[in-house]
């Protein structure tokens, strides 16, 4: 095909499925202003409302053909009735007459495809088209060809611009094939197919949207916009011939972006079996590999097409997936469940058949793999083949969603709109706080929408607690995602959270509406408030579930879901939707002691009191009796006298003789998300023990079940996080990071969650400044050690990151904010605003104590549960001054204040959760993704590409035998041994540049920086974050890093020329040889590990910067891989980090330590108290912290005890990480954690007998 195509072959084929690849480049093309057509019609449609589309698809024209193209839109539009629309009501129509006359009297220029002429009218990608096809004019009338492009707009322009350019390519015919009638309309399909086939038609231009047609092999295919879908090029390499035709890539150049998609579709990055696959139509079965799909389309030429077509939207992000993108959505899905089921089963089995009328039919049956809940699904008959796959796949994701099956993962992004100024709402100019809105989920307001008819189950349990705790169901219009197990923390312990989801359920009204009352009891009793709701607004609803021991099933995950409402107990919904009261029925209480079981008692004839977990029936008791065992009544001669006193308006009992229940206090609800949690605390009088039946009412909700609903607020809160994450992963990182990282990533400590950014910060932190310093490097190649340091600081300082993160929106996902509880409010729920009725008791009336403060002991009876109970929410905030009041802290509820250090400090902890997530590319790309100022950097392959490695002739050569001795100790063998060279050439060499030895140090120091933090974070998985820091510092300290350089011998092959240097390290590694023998005797006598035997020696500098050095050489030599850099580590640096840094390694005083680690978290409760044992030869030490004793131990002396208490309190925390947040809240109780120093100070000096030790602040 000529030397055009034969140039650059970049893809040669490996396998007979791939066809010969080209990549042809092409020059960025200029930034072009309007053409003059363009501005004058917008002088009559100034903000552009009559044509809209059509000024999209002129600038689309102008980008990707030329000004001749962009003009060419409008010509067409004139030709084409109804595009520019006519007005019935002046000035708009008389605007549109304008337009058409306009653009009826313009002169159109010719396109020029002469690039030295002034008038050259196209962009320099489209001249590069014409060259290809004009390199195919030997193959004469043979000549097929496909050209794929991106928009419909571009490929109509396109045909019509290669039309006119007859000059050059006379030979061709091209035709613009758009729209959704090829694919149903088999007469389209047939004629297109036969005129292509006879050579009517030579060359096809069609979108990417139309890559599924059936379409005969072509000598060239051109991809003209670079997609990045691994599907796209399958279908790409399908429609060419083989071996003689030619898959034409066409890149700009420098474009790093173009570069990592064509990397994308490389052997090993991408299997030819998908090319297989869209050969075949889907008739083989789909390969277990991953397909790389962004899924971002661009829809806007097919908006006013799809306006009309039906959708499924996913309920987190909003996105919406059509019958167009079914087919790949479901590739992506079965090959995810193939890698685990290997069915090897064909996913798409299309069958022709007669229809009516003689005319041919087609129909697809989907095969879907092992693991999902349907077999196979039946799509419809269709006129086309195409088409009919199309409605199958679609039908298949219908069903699929439907069963909850279908992930929000599958459903392509919707547009995101790129912000241009900060979204921050004010700015404290005191502290420099901003504010910003809070990111509230989509689900229930994208949910609220569909019908309550169809719900979705989602089960919760407290695991291992089924006795205490039932499981209760949440009903959902929509299914939720995945959720992982979570934590919620009670007092001194902690309990897991499981859920289960399941296919949809079908509840009849009946059924329905006793749901929505019981989601009314219940949520009324979890807050005390009057809440109401009408069905079609609940967004979810709540039902109870049997215990395992009453339900026919041993776990949630043996539930029967085809039969899934026989586990719910419809007499105890019906029950609570009734009323939020029984009465005791004396005489059954009498013969069955087992009916107080599982019950809750309160003890006034009000709904929202105070409540009781009822523990046994006291048949020995009876009013007349005073129990020994309460002190309530210790001054009164039995119950009926305390009553008389205390219960307003007692006029005595029925039965004197009736027994009494034994109760205690039940719970109220919480913030269980945090560890510190904190119970209510009571006012200090006599807890209630005893109550008399009589004179008591049963709550409608049974025990186990309202102490699950007492931790809903906390575990609805969960699930909209967790939304929020999902949201935000696919919103920006295109569902590349993990749910849980993420989720701790955005949490800022303030928050209070069990998790939250800090060790995450940190290990992003140092993978920041790795990206950032290679980057610098590279792109810098003549730059000194200060101009790297300047030109990194640019791209990873506070200030940089915060406006790079607040472009993308990122700060309105931040959860900074503790939960509250006494907030919670479901969606769509209001405050009725009842008068009082005669059932009314003001609130201190009655027992001492009795009933909640600040809530009316309002008598919502059953007439009240129906629709009369629904208000309008205006008048009843209007009505009632209580929500009038608590009305401007909801609305606070929706913003948020945060610092520019958190924003910060969040952007590095989700760049640590992507390299968790995916390694150092799927870093980089999260780190794009926010904007990080790393242009020239698309995937880390580039590093290697652009990095310019200083040339050997100005290194000055080593001595013989140096290489391969420090080969020996580092493990690995140098690509390019002159950059070892550089590494240990000291600038006291005469003549010595010392830049390239600076460039490696300042490289390396980045590189051990990470390796070392990741080191931490990998062998101290719930190490707390200050102690990552204390340990990152002692690992990295020039001292550490010298100690290292002599211990494995590095220091002997440095080349210098300098006799005070030589006596330096001679009298340093005397000196150190000494303290490690001392330190090791020591350690042996004591029974301690081996410590950090070098802080005492004062270390040279150039022995620190050796290492560094020599690291950053390593990795330059391996082309920017981490091969030998990491053989380096785990050789040399992690066994004598492992031997002599841990905390209890990690200075000569743990108590240091201890108080340093303690300060980081923000505690202010902790001392070491000390006392003299009852043998006067020996003294007792506690470590004590929030009154809790976390070590003690018992030495010779004072001092000696401490030193032990320490080092077994820092054991302890190593070994129990969640310590301090399940004990220390001093975060939440004083603004800042950096109080004090001065008492801390204090202590160390007192403890140290070291008056002059001053502790700095932690940071």
């Amino acid at each position: 095909m000529g030397r055009l195509l034969d140039a650059k072959i970049a893809l040669p084929p490996t396998q007979k499925l791939r066809p010969t690849e080209v990549v042809i480049q092409y020059e960025p093309a200029y930034a072009h202003a309007d053409t003059k057509l363009t501005q004058q019609v917008r002088q009559f449609d100034h903000d552009e409302s009559m044509c809209r589309n059509l000024f999209r698809d002129a600038h689309h024209a102008l980008d990707e053909l030329g000004p001749c193209a962009s003009d060419l839109v409008w010509r067409r539009a004139t030709k084409e009735t109804g595009i520019i629309p006519g007005h019935d009501v002046d000035p708009m129509a008389e605007a549109a007459g304008d337009i058409r006359d306009l653009v009826d009297n313009w002169v159109f220029t010719m396109p020029n495809a002469n690039p030295s002429s002034r008038g050259f009218n196209i962009t320099p990608k489209f001249y590069r088209l014409i060259q290809v096809l004009k390199a195919c004019e030997p193959h004469g009338d043979n000549f097929r060809g496909i050209i794929f492009v991106q928009r419909r707009s571009v490929a109509v322009v396109m045909a019509d611009l290669l039309r006119t350019i007859s000059d050059d390519l006379g030979f061709l015919r091209p035709f613009a094939l758009t729209g959704k009638l090829p694919v149903i309309n088999i007469h389209n399909q047939l004629d297109v197919w036969q005129s292509f086939e006879t050579g009517k038609y030579n060359l096809l231009v069609l979108t990417n949207s139309l890559e599924d047609l059936d379409l005969p092999p072509s000598l060239l295919v051109v991809r003209y916009n670079a997609c990045e879908s691994q599907l796209s090029y399958a279908y790409a390499c399908a429609r060419t011939c083989r071996p003689s035709g030619r898959l034409v890539h066409m890149v700009e150049k420098g474009n790093d972006t173009h570069r990592r998609i064509l990397s994308q579709l490389s052997e090993g990055a991408f299997s030819d079996r998908w090319i297989d696959v869209v050969i075949h139509n889907g008739a083989v079965s789909s390969p277990p590999i991953s397909l790389t799909e962004t899924w971002y389309p661009s829809r806007t030429d097919d908006e006013d097409d799809l306006r009309s077509e039906p959708y499924i939207e996913d309920p987190i992000a909003g996105g919406r997936l059509y019958e167009q993108d079914a087919i790949p959505a479901l590739y992506r899905l079965t090959a995810n469940v193939e890698k685990a089921s290997s069915s090897g089963r064909p996913l798409l089995v299309t069958k022709e058949g007669a229809g009516s009328q003689n005319t041919r039919e087609w129909s697809c049956t989907v095969m879907l793999p092992l693991g999902l809940p349907l077999e196979y699904v039946s799509g419809p008959t269709c006129l086309t083949p195409a088409h009919a796959r199309r409605s199958a796949a679609y039908e298949a994701c219908v069903q699929l969603f439907e069963y909850g099956a279908f992930d929000h993962s599958l459903f392509p992004a919707p547009q995101r709109l790129e912000l241009t100024a900060s979204a921050a709402l004010a700015t404290d100019q005191v502290s420099g706080n901003r504010c910003y809105p809070r990111k509230r989920t989509q689900f229930w307001t994208n949910s609220i929408r569909l019908s309550c008819r169809h719900l979705f189950p989602f089960i919760v349990c407290v695991e291992g607690r089924d006795a205490d705790f039932a499981p209760i169901l949440i009903l959902t219009r929509q299914p939720l995602p995945h959720i992982p197990p979570f934590r919620l923390f009670f007092p001194g312990m902690s309990e897991t959270i499981r859920n289960l989801r399941g296919p949809p359920l079908v509840v009849d009204e009946q059924r329905l509406e006793a749901l929505r009352l019981f989601t009314l009891r219940i949520c009324r009793a979890i807050s005390n408030k009057p809440f109401c709701c009408s069905v079609e607004k609940m967004a979810y609803i709540f039902a109870p579930l049997k215990p395992p021991q009453h339900g026919n099933f041993q776990t949630i995950e043996s539930i029967d879901f085809g039969h899934l409402l026989d586990y719910i107990p419809w007499d105890i919904v019906r029950l609570a939707g009734k009323g939020w009261m029984a009465r005791f029925d004396l005489d059954d209480l009498r013969s069955s002691p087992d009916s107080v079981r599982d019950i809750i008692i309160q003890d006034r004839l009000v709904e929202f009191t105070r409540r009781y977990y009822a523990v046994r029936l006291r048949q020995d008791l009876t009013p007349l009796s005073k129990p020994e065992d309460s002190p309530r009544e210790v001054e009164y001669a039995n119950l009926v006298e305390y009553c008389k006193a205390w219960r307003k308006g007692f006029e005595g009992l029925v039965d004197y003789t009736q027994p009494l229940v034994e109760v205690s206090q039940a719970a109220v609800a919480g913030n269980h998300l945090n560890p510190s949690f904190r119970p209510f605390t009571e006012p200090a009088k006599a807890a209630v023990k005893y109550l008399i039946p009589e004179l008591s009412a049963k709550f409608t909700i049974p025990a186990s079940t309202f102490r699950t609903a007492l931790i809903l607020p906390s575990i609805t809160r969960r699930i909209e996080d967790f939304l929020i994450v999902h949201e935000l992963n696919g919103s920006l990182f295109n569902h590349s990071i993990h749910a849980d990282l993420l989720f701790a990533a955005i949490s800022a400590p303030s928050a209070g969650f069990e998790v939250d950014y800090e060790r995450l910060e940190l290990f992003g932190d140092s993978f920041l400044k790795y990206l950032a310093s290679a980057y610098v490097f590279v792109t810098n190649p003549a730059q000194h050690e200060g101009a790297l340091h300047a030109a990194r600081q640019r791209i990873i300082s506070n200030k940089v990151l915060m406006q790079s993160a607040d472009r993308t929106g990122l700060p309105q996902y931040v959860q900074s904010k503790p939960f509250s509880h006494k907030l919670w409010n479901p969606p769509n729920f209001t405050v009725d605003s009842l008068p009082p009725s005669n059932n009314v008791e003001p609130t201190g009336s009655g027992d001492e104590g009795s009933g909640v403060a600040g809530i009316s002991h309002v008598d919502t009876s059953a007439s009240h549960d129906g629709p009369e109970l629904l208000v309008n929410v205006l008048n009843s905030e209007s009505a009632d001054p209580r929500v009038r009041r608590k009305k401007n802290s909801r609305d606070d509820n929706a913003t948020q204040w945060l610092g520019d250090k958190t924003i910060a400090d969040v952007t590095e902890a989700i760049i640590g959760a992507a390299y968790l997530s995916g390694g150092r590319d799927n870093a980089l790309q999260a780190a794009k993704a926010l904007q990080v100022p790393i242009p020239l950097a698309q995937q880390w392959h580039d590093f290697r590409r652009k990095a310019l490695a200083p040339p050997s002739a100005v290194t000055r050569p080593l001595r013989q035998g140096t290489t391969e001795a420090v080969e020996a100790i580092i493990g690995h063998r140098f690509d390019h041994p002159h950059l070892l060279a550089q590494a240990l050439t000291h600038a006291s060499i005469e003549g010595y540049d010392a830049t390239c030895y600076e460039r490696l140090e300042f490289l390396g120091d980045a590189i051990l920086d990470f390796m070392v933090v990741r080191h931490i974070y990998s062998r101290d998985e719930k190490l707390s974050p200050g102690a990552m820091t204390l340990l990152k510092g002692a690992m990295v300290s020039n001292s550490a890093l010298a100690a290292v350089c002599v211990s494995c011998g590095l220091h002997k092959y440095l080349h210098f020329d300098s006799y005070t240097l030589a006596t330096v390290f001679e009298t340093y590694s005397r000196q150190l040889e000494l303290k490690q023998k001392q330190e090791t005797e020591a350690a042996e006598r004591e029974g301690r590990n081996i410590g950090q035997y070098w802080l005492d020696v004062e270390p040279p500098k150039a022995l620190s910067d050796i290492v560094e050095s020599v690291i950053g050489a390593i990795y330059v030599s391996d082309g920017f891989t981490s091969d030998g850099t990491e053989e380096f580590f785990s050789r040399v640096l992690k066994p004598f980090y492992d031997r002599h840094i841990t905390l209890k390694t990690l200075s000569h005083h743990p108590t240091k330590i201890l108080f340093e680690l303690l300060q980081s978290h923000g505690c202010q409760q902790f001392e070491l108290v000390k006392e003299r044992c009852d043998s006067a030869q020996e003294a007792r030490c506690d470590c004590v912290i929030h009154q809790i004793t976390l070590a003690s131990a018992v030495g010779g002396t004072a001092q000696a005890a401490g030193r032990a208490a320490s080092i077994l309190a820092l054991d302890a925390l190593q070994g129990d990480p969640g310590f301090m947040s399940r004990t220390c809240d001093c975060r939440g109780k004083w603004p800042s954690h950096k109080a004090h120093p001065a008492v801390i100070d204090k202590m160390l000096a007192v403890e140290m007998e070291e008056e002059d030790i001053v502790l700095a602040p932690a940071q």
